[in-house]
């Protein structure tokens, strides 16, 4: 489409010219070609016109006396947002080279000199309407296509924060599938080890029940064999008597492990433990001596001071605890000696204070540090049988009891080993 063709003929022409003569007829011949014609007499006028009408072209007279001139007038357009694009064409009587340059220079587009020939007037307007209009085009078509690259660099934005949020999500599910995966395996071993613990138990109530009660019932009928040769007239330490005792003492040593073992193995290393119940303190301590073998009852002395008469403990591990206690004393101080069993009141704190002390060889100095660990044992056992867990079954006991544990130098010879157990708290 050449640009003439694309004149729209409702275009808005706004001529300027102090001469109404020449307006006239300007405004006649540009209504007989369709052109809507708006009027100004002036260069301040033509402004005002521009500003309201907004024209498609202005037909601008050079010379404009009174006012500001036509290049003044085109320069104050061009400064204008409104107007700076409107093509203007001036009209002068003058055809020097030095005034179209100027006009050029002020901002104009074109030239028609007076007179005016109707047919070249109309020819450049419909040219410079349509370039204007055509620029108006593109200028609209510049400003969707902008719009559109605003829009579709919002989508690609979009479109990456997507594709972000997918490879997280995907990332998110990744961690949610291997940790379910850890989560089956966990469960997996938890049910393993539930299933061990089941036979464990299972093992130890066996031990317990099917092999403990045993050892006990053979344990009683030595004494009572050891007890009828005596009786008889053969000592224990001679004939017969000399291999009941030593039997008896064996036994007495399995049944110590075993018990100390299995409340290791049960009430102590898993956290299941008796309830603390009201318990009498002579019989209990009378239980105590019992389980001590019976060639070894005579050295132990039992000496209470102020004591209370019921104690609130946990019957068989302290049961268990005093008589590890009382077996290490005799077996670590010499035979011609006693062991003494003191139990007294305590003001601070508020509980019961049981301490043993022997007349042996002492605790060596390296291993006090470690003394209640699992399997400690010192370089003095000699010919002393064990598996290192008497006193750590003491010191667990007395953890439970929320008490405390010490041992100390017995003055001038032995060890005493100090236990406090507090009375009126829940354990």
């Amino acid at each position: 489409m050449s640009a003439e063709s694309a004149a729209p003929l409702s275009a808005t022409i706004l001529s300027v010219d102090d001469q109404p003569a020449n307006l006239r007829v300007l405004v006649e011949c540009l209504e007989a070609e369709g052109y809507h014609v708006v009027v100004a007499q002036s260069g301040e006028e033509c402004i005002e016109r521009a500003l309201f009408v907004r024209p498609d072209l202005i037909l601008m007279d050079v010379h404009m006396p009174g006012g500001i001139d036509g290049f003044e007038a085109c320069r104050r357009l061009r400064q204008l947002p409104e107007t700076r694009d409107v093509p203007v064409v001036f009209m002068t009587l003058l055809d020097e080279l030095s005034q179209k340059l100027e006009g050029f220079a002020a901002g104009g587009v074109d030239y028609v000199t007076k007179p005016l020939e109707s047919a070249e007037v109309l020819a450049r307007i419909r040219t410079h309407v349509a370039l204007y209009a055509l620029r108006r085009e593109l200028a609209g078509q510049n400003a969707r296509l902008q719009q559109e690259v605003q829009a579709r660099e919002r989508a690609q934005a979009a479109l990456l924060r997507t594709n972000v949020e997918l490879e997280q999500l995907a990332v998110e599910r990744a961690i949610r599938a291997r940790a379910e995966g850890e989560s089956a395996g966990l469960r997996r071993l938890l049910d393993e080890r539930d299933q061990m613990l089941a036979e464990r138990d299972e093992m130890l109530h066996l031990l317990s029940h099917e092999v403990r009660q045993p050892l006990n019932n053979a344990s009683a009928a030595l004494e009572s064999a050891s007890a009828a040769i005596a009786a008889m007239g053969d000592a224990p330490t001679n004939g017969i008597g000399r291999p009941l005792v030593r039997a008896r003492h064996v036994l007495d040593h399995v049944i110590g492990t075993l018990n100390n073992a299995l409340a290791a193995a049960t009430m102590l290393t898993s956290g299941h433990t008796e309830a603390a119940v009201d318990c009498d303190l002579d019989t209990l301590l009378g239980l105590v001596v019992h389980d001590v073998a019976a060639d070894e009852r005579h050295r132990i002395d039992v000496e209470r001071t102020d004591a209370p008469r019921t104690v609130h403990v946990l019957p068989v591990l302290m049961r268990l605890a005093l008589c590890n206690l009382l077996t290490n004393a005799l077996a670590y101080s010499p035979r011609d000696t006693t062991v003494l069993l003191r139990v007294a009141d305590c003001e601070e704190p508020l509980g019961l204070l049981f301490e043993v002390r022997d007349a042996g060889s002492g605790i060596p100095a390296e291993l006090l540090p470690r003394v209640f660990d699992k399997g400690s044992r010192g370089s003095n056992v000699g010919a002393v049988a064990g598996a290192g867990l008497g006193l750590h079954i003491v010191r667990r006991v007395v953890e439970l009891h929320r008490g405390s544990l010490e041992i100390l130098p017995n003055i001038p010879r032995g060890s005493i080993v100090r236990m406090v157990i507090p009375q009126g708290i829940e354990v």
